[in-house]
Order: structure tokens, then C-alpha cells, then sequence
């Protein structure tokens, strides 16, 4: 048996409202669920969080946390299907540990479109105290005409009774630490090659074991791997699978779209036995997406546990036979699909509907062309440009926004920028190039026609 309680946080604040029966004096495992909120959303909104909505009561128990998960609730405590509300990714950090890669607080736990949960194997566990300060950082998506609101509920598994092994959490991402508040990139598709890879490697603080392992990636991945350069082609230390959704799955049935879906599922590993590493030594992520066509503002994260221990003797040492981790038995498909995202707009009863390209007449540009970012959105909405021609998007409208494809020849995106900011790209290769702002898709979009020489 083990004690299940669930806690609300309001900015903050904590007030139970469920609590069960003590847990037996041996082997205490308390189950807490603590939901995060009340979030609103406008219409169509994108929401991330601001200082109030970041902090995150812990569990508030001194023990080792050997399982958690991460979901979206009503007030009532039931799921939010995906045609509501998008969970697109949460990330929770302990304000009280620095992050072993790069500089900056520590992340322990993450899910999004994959809905990965975190479980480690028997006898680790993470450790957590009653003071541990909690953060989050995510992101929401509101795909109905209608006002929503919306919890972040996680459950923790906290073993309370006994010590366990520790574990480090690593966050290791393709992009290294140069983008860590935003680790995006871009593939740009067009590739003689099928494959597009973006590396980037990280040096391991502890000798010991990597006993879990899972990552975040995003639509257009074929997996990501985990490699120890130098010890020969013996392949990756660990490698990550995707699975994608069926065509009739939510996610490729909802508006408006702000990327190109994700998967549903990424490979998990556990092992009690771990995969050894030294202290010191170099390991590389490397992030594989189909290299054919276009997939913008994509990552490729892992998320490690290292148990410290003994260091090896071999710098080179005996890797475990199985290291590709396992994926839940769900309909899917293991190949990324090929998806066209489109430019949305509001019909007559203002819900979201597909259209070719914005409103309005295509100006004709030289060489270099400019599109004003204002309130409005994008000016003109329409462009026509010769290949080859250098396009500057400037940013005028308060808040943050980004330029990013949604179909097109190639596939680019600027990172988020606020006012007096400017993005250029040269635009080399003809065809239609359909535009958005992901954080205001139906508001902020353009198309710029690259007309051949």
C-alpha cells in the first residue's frame, strides 16, 4: 500500500484536498499529485509562464523520487484532450541543484507531445527534501474559439522509507548550451542525403552509471543517439526511437497548427546495470531528422540519469546488449510522416480554418524586400521576390514573435524577438514559402512567392 495525496498550487500556494490513509511503516512509497494552476487561455492563445505561473510546489517529503508523470487537467481533475488544450512541453527544475551540463538551475523531469514519464529502476531514485524549491517552464496551446483554463497536474512516486542509490538528471541537447533557455534548430530539407544530423557533445561530472534515459524530439525525428567517440564503431551508447501517431490521431486533426506534430511516444531505458561512464570524458548526442524535407524550430534533448559510482578501468569499457530502451505498445508509426502545415485563419463564426495564402494583393520586390512585424501582422502579407533575393522581417508589434515556415522549399525560422529586432534570410530557392509567427499563427502570417530568374 502506499499514501496518495493530492495537493492544488495557486501561485505558490499549496491547499490539500485529498488526503488518504497512512502508508505502512515498511516500504513507503507516497503517491502526491500536485496540479498547477489555474491557467487561462484566450481563444487560440499561446501560453507560456510567467514568474507567478513558473513556481511549483514539490512533493514537500524527505525521500528519493523513483517515478513521476505529467498531464493536463480540468479543475475537476480530468484529461484535457489535445483538441482542447495542447500540452507541447514541461520541463521541472529544482531551484535547489545546478544543472551538471550547462550553467543554470537543474532539470530532473520532462514530457511534452511524447508524454514520457520518468521511471527508474529499482533501487534508484532522486533524491527530494521538504524544502526543495520547484519550477517549470512550458508551453500551451488553446485550439478552441473559447476561453479555457487549464491545470498542469504531475504525480510523484516518493520512496520515503529506506535510502536508494542517487541519480544525476543530464540534459544533454544537440544545440550544446549556446541556446539553453530555447535549445531550437532548424532543418532545412532539400538534402541529397536522407538523413540530417546536428551534434554536439558534453563532458560527464561523475564516474558511474547511466541507469535511464529518454529525450524529447519533434516532428520530422528518426532518433536520437548517444555515442562515446574514440572507442571504435561499436554504435551509439544508447539510441531513442520515435513512434508517430496514425493519420486519424489528434494531433494532425487540430487548428491552428503551430509546428509540424511531434511524436507520441519516444524509447525509454532503464537498466539497474547501467551503461559505465567516466568522469571527465566526452560523450556526443547526436539529433537525426529526415534531411529530405523542411522541419523547423526542432530539438533534440537528452534526458539522463547517471548514478554516481566507481570509475571504470577501461576507458573504453563493455556496453550492456540492450541500449535502444522500449516504447508503449500503442498504434503508430515508426517513420516520420510527411506533413504540410497550413496558414490558418478565422471563418464568418470566427473558428480556425485552412487557407492557400493571406488576404490581399502580392507586392513585387527587388533584391532586398522588407516585411514590418506590427500589430497587424505581417506588411505586405503577400511578397514576390526573385531568387536570391534578401528578405528582412522587422519587429515592430510589442511582445515576443518569430518568423517560421510552415511549408515551403526550405525550412527556416528566427528566434523569438521583441521590438527594434530584425531577421534576414536570403531566399535562393524558388517556390511558395507560407509564413507564420508560432506564437500567433492566425494573427501573424505571410507568403513570399520566389519566382525563378
Amino acid at each position: 500500500m502506499s499514501t496518495r495525496r493530492t495537493l492544488i498550487s495557486l501561485v505558490g500556494a499549496a491547499i490539500a484536498i485529498t488526503v488518504a490513509a497512512p502508508s505502512p511503516a515498511t516500504g513507503a512509497v507516497e503517491v502526491v499529485t500536485v496540479r498547477q494552476g489555474p491557467i487561462d487561455l484566450a481563444p487560440y492563445q499561446v501560453v507560456f509562464p510567467s514568474d507567478d505561473t513558473r513556481r511549483v510546489r514539490s512533493p514537500g517529503l524527505d525521500g528519493w523520487l523513483v517515478r513521476m508523470r505529467a498531464r493536463l487537467v480540468d479543475e475537476n481533475g480530468r484529461p484535457l484532450p489535445v483538441q482542447d488544450v495542447m500540452l507541447h512541453h514541461v520541463v521541472y527544475k529544482n531551484r535547489e541543484r545546478r544543472d551538471p551540463v550547462c550553467t543554470g538551475t537543474q532539470s530532473f523531469y520532462g514530457t511534452g507531445e511524447e508524454n514520457q514519464a520518468l521511471v527508474l529502476p529499482r533501487g534508484y531514485g532522486y533524491r527530494v527534501r521538504p524544502g526543495d524549491r520547484w519550477t517549470t517552464g512550458w508551453m500551451l496551446m488553446n485550439h478552441r474559439n473559447v476561453p479555457r483554463h487549464a491545470y498542469i497536474e504531475y504525480t510523484a512516486w516518493v520512496e520515503t522509507s529506506r535510502r536508494l542509490r542517487p541519480v544525476v538528471p543530464y540534459w544533454a541537447r544537440a544545440t550544446g548550451c549556446e541556446f539553453r533557455k530555447d535549445p531550437i534548430y532548424n532543418v532545412p530539407g532539400g538534402s541529397a542525403r536522407t538523413t540530417h544530423v546536428k551534434r554536439a557533445s558534453l563532458a560527464v561530472a561523475h564516474s558511474g552509471r547511466i541507469v535511464a534515459a529518454g529525450s524529447h524530439l519533434h516532428g520530422g525525428a528518426t532518433a536520437l543517439e548517444l555515442r562515446r567517440p574514440g572507442c571504435g564503431s561499436g554504435g551509439p551508447l544508447l539510441r531513442s526511437r520515435p513512434l508517430y501517431g496514425l493519420p486519424d490521431h489528434p494531433y494532425y486533426n487540430v487548428l491552428p497548427v503551430l509546428h509540424e506534430p511531434g511524436p507520441i511516444a519516444t524509447s525509454w531505458y532503464a537498466d539497474s546495470r547501467g551503461i559505465p561512464v567516466r568522469r571527465g570524458e566526452r560523450l556526443r548526442v547526436d539529433s537525426r531528422y529526415d534531411g529530405e524535407r523542411p522541419h523547423v524550430r526542432v530539438m533534440g534533448i537528452w534526458h539522463l540519469y547517471i548514478a554516481p559510482g566507481a570509475r571504470p578501468e577501461r576507458r573504453c569499457p563493455a556496453l550492456p546488449p540492450r541500449r535502444g530502451g522500449t516504447l508503449p505498445q500503442v498504434a503508430g508509426r515508426p517513420d516520420p510522416p510527411a506533413v504540410s502545415v497550413p496558414l490558418t485563419t478565422l471563418d464568418s463564426r470566427g473558428v480556425a480554418v485552412t487557407m492557400l495564402r493571406p488576404p490581399g494583393p502580392i507586392v513585387s520586390a527587388g533584391s532586398r524586400a522588407a516585411v514590418e512585424l506590427g500589430s497587424s501582422g505581417f506588411a505586405p502579407r503577400n511578397l514576390s521576390v526573385a531568387a536570391g533575393a534578401n528578405v528582412t522581417w522587422r519587429f515592430s508589434a510589442a511582445g515576443l514573435h518569430d518568423v517560421t515556415l510552415a511549408s515551403g522549399p526550405r525550412g527556416f525560422a528566427s528566434r523569438w524577438n521583441t521590438t527594434g529586432a530584425s531577421f534576414s534570410r536570403r531566399l535562393a530557392v524558388p517556390g511558395e514559402y507560407r509564413l507564420f509567427c508560432s506564437l500567433h499563427p492566425i494573427a501573424m502570417n505571410g507568403l513570399v512567392k520566389v519566382r525563378s530568374r
